[in-house]
């Protein structure tokens, strides 16, 4: 990794680098047609394990203003991932048998999504919520959202103005932290001595056997299993007391972390924590064979797209998400080959993917191609019965991960 670099959980610097995707743009700042002359800032972007504590981890860190100030990225424009939240949130209130006095706060809570997955009345809800104009959106639905980045700072404000919390989530925003160490500080100030927190994470294991390469980008600083969190929670008296895993992002890790000694751990985590050693998820060789697979997925997809063009058969990307550019960056794929992206988010519409730089359109304007690249894939199910009509009427998918395949109609489920 880069001179002196300090693992970002236990401070070592036994850190090695195992995949190295080339100098990148910040996937998620789109290119407006006024700045399309100008070039955006590239950074490193490189991934490497800690012997000392088995994280994986990149290496370079765009400062967090710079990336999560205006976001373009909003959780409830996706149906699966509404009716998830709707779902955890009721599992999590009855669980813990949360009341109308019972404090939730969801940590970099996007438009809300979560939270509004508990019934009005239920539950007080918080978010804090560091993009200014995704804050808006949630305060605009009814959602209390604190503009501003949650750490020890933030923690302590909302526990002079709403006391304790008994719950406190994190979705997807926990591999994000430039502030790793004063967050879980913060954390840990505003639990309740019997509340919980409950992190859901892209779980680095659904990376590694899913081939999810593509979640790997600068927001995302920290790629976790078990093991690496209960490191990074242990320095803070904290530990886990129950894990699982949960479908959404092609695999999350769902962990509940409450005060040390408080409250007796399930059986889950021992047989999780054994189950990550028998896979060899705090070994090095692991993660180097991981690397080689996604270059053998690149020759794949770069010799399948490139028949398409031999043909004279037109390709979209279907969606714009962060971890398309990505895909598209790291292999080298630029409108040539992908002439367009087609997007139902107006904050992305009209704008391009950067470094690739291909155009990003409406999905409903845009028309219809002969074969669409799915750069989130982990729909899939969902855009299989929204495009049936599509498939039948001779369209394609290309699915480039778990494994590269071409979807037709054949692979539709009866039910669409």
């Amino acid at each position: 990794m880069t001179e002196a670099f300090h693992c970002r959980v236990c401070g070592g610097t036994h850190v090695e680098a195992f995949l190295d995707l080339g100098d990148q743009p910040h996937c998620n700042r789109l290119i407006r047609p006024e700045r399309a002359a100008e070039r955006e800032p590239h950074y490193p972007l490189r991934v490497g394990f800690c012997h000392d504590c088995t994280l994986v981890q990149i290496d370079y860190t765009v400062p967090k203003e710079q990336m999560f100030s205006d976001y373009p990225y909003v959780s409830g424009t996706t149906r699966t991932l509404v009716e998830h939240f709707r779902e955890t949130a009721e599992r999590l209130r009855r669980g813990y048998g949360l009341g109308p006095d019972s404090l939730v706060v969801d940590i970099g809570s996007n438009d809300g999504t979560w939270l509004a997955g508990y019934e009005a009345g239920t539950v007080r809800t918080l978010g804090v919520e560091p993009a200014s104009n995704v804050a808006a959106i949630a305060n605009g639905r009814g959602i209390r959202t604190l503009n501003r980045f949650f750490n020890e700072e933030t923690a302590e404000a909302i526990l002079a103005a709403d006391g304790p919390a008994s719950l406190v989530t994190a979705a997807g925003v926990f591999f994000h932290l430039e502030e790793l160490h004063s967050v879980v500080r913060g954390i840990r100030r505003l639990l309740a001595p019997d509340g919980t927190f409950v992190v859901q994470a892209i779980y680095l294991g659904g990376m590694i056997e899913n081939l999810a390469f593509d979640q790997v980008y600068h927001e995302h600083l920290c790629y976790y299993t078990l093991r690496s969190l209960e490191a990074l929670f242990a320095r803070h008296g904290l530990e886990v007391v129950d894990v699982d895993l949960v479908p959404v992002h092609g695999g999350s890790l769902e962990v509940h972390v409450a005060h040390r000694g408080h409250r007796a751990a399930s059986p889950r985590v021992a047989a999780f924590r054994a189950r990550e050693a028998e896979r060899g998820y705090g070994e090095l060789a692991t993660y180097r064979a991981f690397a080689d697979r996604v270059w053998a997925l690149r020759d794949a997809l770069l010799v399948l797209l490139e028949d398409y063009a031999a043909k004279g058969r037109s390709v979209f990307a279907y969606g714009a998400p962060a971890k398309g550019a990505t895909l598209l960056n790291s292999f080298g794929i630029g409108p040539r080959l992908v002439r367009c992206a087609v997007e139902k988010n107006p904050m992305k519409v009209g704008a391009a993917i950067p470094g690739v730089r291909i155009p990003i359109l409406d999905e409903a304007a845009a028309g219809k191609p002969d074969a669409y690249l799915m750069l989130a894939w982990n729909f899939l199910d969902e855009f299989l019965a929204k495009e049936a009509a599509y498939l039948r009427a001779g369209g394609e998918f290309v699915v480039p991960v778990p494994a590269l395949r071409v979807v037709t109609a054949a692979d539709i489920p009866d039910a669409a």
